[in-house]
């Protein structure tokens, strides 16, 4: 495994939750967001010199990863339910 492997295996591992109650995946919304707020907090950060360049890279970098799970995660669904929708009754 390279390093974008270990990561991706890594964010998607703290994402992940059980199918249940709806509070479970609003917590998994909350943590999905606050990648995003980590980022932009880091950017702005860098805006006002108060975070350096490679701590802003890697909050960029864990955003990219974490948008690139869901959007991965997502087609997956979608390909399974359309494999369900062509199963013979």
């Amino acid at each position: 495994m390279n390093i974008n492997e270990v990561a991706a295996a890594s964010a998607y591992g703290s994402m992940a939750v059980q199918p249940g109650s709806g509070s479970e995946l609003k917590a998994l919304g909350e943590r999905f967001a606050a990648v995003f707020d980590r980022a932009d907090a880091a950017v702005e950060g860098f805006a006002t010199k108060n975070i350096d360049a490679q701590s802003v890279v890697e909050a960029l970098s864990q955003a990219e990863l974490a948008l690139q799970t869901a959007i991965t995660v997502r087609d997956r669904v979608v390909a399974a339910y359309q494999e369900i929708l062509r199963m013979p009754i």
